[in-house]
């Protein structure tokens, strides 16, 4: 009989795809968890404006992490990076227009703002990961 627990323990298959979605979803619950926080002070109109950098900065830590989680097992980390930027931006754009339109009835992002926030995820997860690949290398 075959031990699903030594499969699954040791097949790369699911392990790297798992650490992948982990990566993306530490980024898409931060962003989440800091426009709250913004919205604890200021009005959501308000807390809309600082959206990129709240985007920028988590999508930044995506990069690190993934290459932080996976290390030598990618053979493309920057396409990996780039990827997993714009998967959280796609995420984080889906969660907050469905939370807009159920709490306020309407949409406050436009298609340009999806565009200029997939411009911002993949730069700064591509810089994440620039930053973790030289740390890594100044580690060694």
């Amino acid at each position: 009989m075959i031990s699903t627990v030594n499969f699954f323990k040791n097949s790369h298959f699911f392990y790297l795809p798992g650490k992948f979605v982990y990566s993306i979803l530490a980024g898409v619950i931060g962003t989440i968890l800091i426009f709250l926080f913004l919205n604890t002070f200021l009005h959501v109109f308000e807390a809309v404006r600082f959206i990129p950098w709240i985007i920028a900065f988590n999508t930044a830590i995506t990069g690190y992490s993934l290459l932080d989680k996976t290390r030598d097992q990618l053979k493309h980390k920057h396409i990996s990076s780039m990827s997993a930027g714009m998967l959280n931006v796609i995420i984080t754009t889906a969660v907050f227009t469905s939370l807009f339109i159920y709490l306020i009835g309407e949409s406050l992002f436009s298609p340009w703002d999806l565009v200029l926030f997939l411009a911002i995820g993949i730069v700064c997860s591509e810089l994440g990961a620039l930053l973790a690949i030289r740390y890594f290398k100044l580690k060694k």
